[in-house]
């Protein structure tokens, strides 16, 4: 499938058959066709693989590529190694995307000669949807200042100390919604780092970038994310921390090889102290968690005694967060966690 101008990159593992077929028509109904599909099986169960090998996917060029499962960031590398295009762009198996999206995203980048696209997303929860967007106006080449603030950005949403407008409240991490120029991603042999299942995206694209030059911004929602009771942020998940964690210790690495000044690895203490109230949430509070409540507590108080939580919770300056951030860094400095899990509550609302 030489010469085409696009890949399109699903790794699919374990997804309901609605969702993936919904997503595949979305696919399929683009306004724009000099596009490649590559699909990697990364080992979906037999039902899944059997419904992709009968499925319709005509007039389209499409690549199935099977594997033995080995996570999202092995099969996202594979689609890059596979892709043949100019430009690439990955989709969840489960999302869906508007029918101009392959058209206004290519025809942007290839007139801002940009190395990167983000656009907005749709997140779509069961009752609303919250429109997601790391900035609130079309940017067609970031500045060098915006450069640097994206990186920040792939950590966190709204920081106070942003100069450079108009920023949104939301993060730039994820692998969604987002063209890249695959010369460029060769060149600088950026890819996903094998073996993370949490944030491996936010670790992506931070490295990436961090080497682009070229960066624009659509304020458009092409890209519909669906948000499901299945969804990793509904679900009790027991050592949810641990899952965590690695991918701070790759994120500190390449700050340090980099020799990035302070400002980064303030916001990188940031990162780790919303991954510790992450947590809490979808582990140590969760109502589906059968430990005693008293127990979770002390356990919450033995994680934040462990790295990388330790040290960002002793050099994180006050200054960088707003008040309503402020609350939950004093209560795990002053070793109030029961009390931070009673204001609990009440300080995720204010966070919003």
């Amino acid at each position: 499938m030489p010469g085409r101008t696009l890949t399109v990159v699903v790794p699919v593992y374990r997804v309901d058959r609605e969702y993936l077929e919904e997503c595949f028509k979305s696919i399929l109904a683009q306004t724009f066709t000099d596009y490649e599909l590559v699909i990697v099986d990364d080992g979906a169960p037999d039902d899944i693989r059997d419904f992709m090998a009968g499925y319709d996917f005509s007039p389209a060029d499409v690549k199935i590529i099977r594997q033995e499962n080995a996570g999202v960031a092995a099969a996202r590398n594979r689609g890059i190694e596979a892709a043949s295009g100019r430009y690439i762009t990955f989709i969840d198996s489960d999302d869906t995307v508007k029918d101009d999206m392959f058209e206004k995203t290519v025809s942007y980048a290839e007139r801002n000669g940009l190395e990167v696209l983000m656009w907005g997303i749709n997140c779509v929860y069961p009752d609303h949807i919250y429109a997601f967007s790391p900035y609130l106006c079309d940017i067609p080449h970031f500045s060098e200042k915006m450069l640097e603030e994206v990186q920040f950005k792939c950590l966190v949403g709204t920081l106070p100390f942003y100069v450079s407008p108009p920023a949104g409240p939301d993060a730039a991490g994820s692998a969604c919604a987002k063209l890249y120029d695959l010369d460029f991603l060769r060149t600088h042999d950026l890819r996903y780092t094998p073996g993370l299942v949490k944030s491996e995206d936010m670790l992506f694209n931070l490295k990436v970038f961090d080497a682009a030059e070229h960066v624009g911004f659509l304020h458009s929602f092409f890209y519909d994310y669906r948000q499901h009771d299945r969804s990793a942020s509904f679900i009790y998940r027991e050592n949810g921390l641990d899952l965590m964690t690695p991918v701070l210790y790759h994120i500190r690495q390449h700050l340090e090889e980099k020799k990035k000044p302070d400002l980064y690895f303030q916001v990188y203490y940031m990162r780790c102290m919303f991954f510790y109230l992450e947590s809490m949430d979808c582990d140590y509070l969760h109502p589906d968690n059968p430990a005693p409540f008293m127990d979770r507590i002390r356990q919450m108080g033995a994680r934040a005694s462990e790295e990388p939580y330790a040290t960002a919770f002793k050099n994180l300056s006050g200054r960088y967060l707003t008040f309503a951030r402020k609350i939950p860094l004093f209560l795990i400095r002053h070793r109030m966690f029961l009390l931070l899990a009673l204001f609990f509550g009440v300080y995720r609302k204010m966070g919003k």
